[in-house]
């Protein structure tokens, strides 16, 4: 009975302790920082979240996991009496997205919707800054490349699990466990270019293995989705990939397997005009079909761009089909002909049409801003650790970008998702080391030129 009775004793203690503290007792906050890592703490729920991320059936757990991770937050900045913000070579582009984003919610025909899509906006900056002051230091930093690599190991090999030739397939369309095709082949563009960059600078050969393994999982469970957009920016992150090594055998493996990629692709629609290919999920990937069905929303969009050139026509994905689609009435022969796409398809156009010209060069310029940064980075770099993140980063951007032209998908858990990436990718100008090592690595001070 004297361990129950001693803990309870430790809790009122505690409980007396962050009560003084609150009330301004200096002496209780000093006692105070004696309680568990906080810094651990966030940690953990980072991790947690992360994993969560790109699973559809984990989503109570990542929203939850969030609201937790925010009331955390607030409990460290006042016992730090400070905050986690560490300024970096993205702050300005991002602050004027966000900033001119909030300007034009007042004005959108949905505000309510405008605003709940604006507050997820705000939650990706809160991920962003989090992730980039609590990894700076090398053992987390390998703790989450790791789970990374599981993560992207067990989405893989899920997504070739689905895999089916028999016309009575039992799942139409490769999608893991991201819960639809795009949000798959969406996250693979994310993290293999994490999986090539361990498999090509990691120390470690085991994990250098695990890379290579994990990087060829992801390219075939990407391929058998027949993605048309995916495919499209998994070939620019291969020539991003050997134009940034620049080593005769990276140069060679991308060109064989470029090579291979594009016969197999012209020798499939060759083969598919002719005949009924059962390992194929719908028979308009052979065809222009859903170019032509985007091509009739790009145009729309815009037109829409024309009429409301700067505070926008509502933003938040959503809008577009709710309101500017809304009247629409497409009376056309689906069998001989392709209706107009739902949604504008296409992530600059989306944010350009939702929130003005002014956003969509906000984004254009964020975009370009982390690309020229992750590039700066790796050339300057020294350490495996950060030619790894450096390198994804700009990988992850090319292809990204690539991807969005055809699909918006810089939404929701996924755009989270890019933001844990990028935060992990960035080193921040100014870099305090701690006594327990959080911020890792000393100044970082080229970027900022």
């Amino acid at each position: 009975m004297t361990f129950p009775i001693q803990r309870f004793v430790e809790i009122v203690q505690s409980s007396n302790r962050v009560s003084s503290f609150l009330k301004g007792d200096q002496n209780s906050l000093v006692t105070f920082k004696r309680l568990p890592n906080l810094d651990q703490a966030i940690r953990g729920l980072l991790y947690l979240f992360v994993f969560s991320l790109p699973f559809s059936g984990l989503l109570l757990i990542s929203r939850n996991g969030f609201i937790v991770l925010v009331a955390f937050l607030m409990i460290w900045c006042v016992v730090k009496r400070g905050h986690f913000f560490r300024r970096t070579p993205i702050d300005v582009p991002l602050a004027v997205l966000v900033l001119w984003v909030g300007i034009t919610v007042p004005f959108s025909p949905l505000p309510a919707y405008s605003s709940g899509e604006f507050a997820k906006l705000l939650q990706q900056c809160v991920i962003f800054y989090g992730v980039v002051y609590f990894f700076q230091a090398p053992r987390p930093r390998q703790w989450m490349n790791m789970l990374l690599l599981g993560q992207l190991v067990l989405m893989s090999v899920y997504g070739l699990w689905q895999f089916d030739l028999s016309p009575t397939r039992s799942y139409p369309f490769i999608q893991s466990f991201c819960g639809s095709e795009v949000a798959l082949t969406t996250y693979l563009l994310m993290s293999l270019p994490l999986a090539i960059a361990i498999g090509v600078y990691s120390r470690q050969l085991l994990l250098r293995r695990v890379g290579v393994g994990a990087s060829l999982l992801a390219v075939l469970c990407q391929m058998l989705t027949f993605s048309r957009g995916g495919l499209t920016a998994l070939f620019v992150e291969g020539i991003a990939l050997a134009g940034m090594v620049r080593s005769r055998l990276m140069v060679m493996t991308v060109v064989v397997l470029l090579t291979i990629s594009i016969a197999l692709a012209g020798a499939l629609f060759v083969i598919g005009s002719q005949n009924d290919l059962s390992f194929i999920p719908v028979k308009t990937k052979l065809t222009t079909y859903n170019l032509v069905s985007r091509f009739k929303a790009w145009q729309l969009g815009y037109e829409k761009i024309l009429e409301h050139p700067l505070m926008g026509s509502g933003y938040g994905k959503n809008t577009f089909g709710l309101v500017t689609q809304a009247n629409i009435r497409q009376e056309v022969d689906v069998a001989t002909e392709a209706p107009m796409a739902r949604g504008t398809h296409n992530t600059l156009l989306d944010i350009s049409v939702g929130a003005g010209i002014p956003a969509g060069l906000a984004y254009l310029w964020l975009m370009w801003t982390i690309g020229r940064t992750g590039f700066v980075q790796f050339y300057a770099a020294q350490d495996p650790q950060r030619k790894v993140w450096s390198l994804t980063l700009v990988l992850m951007v090319v292809g990204l970008f690539v991807r969005n032209s055809f699909d918006h998908m810089w939404v929701g858990n996924l755009a989270a998702m890019f933001w844990v990436m990028v935060g992990l990718g960035i080193w921040p100008l100014r870099s305090e080391v701690t006594a327990e090592g959080v911020e890792g690595a000393a100044s970082h001070q080229l970027c900022a030129r």
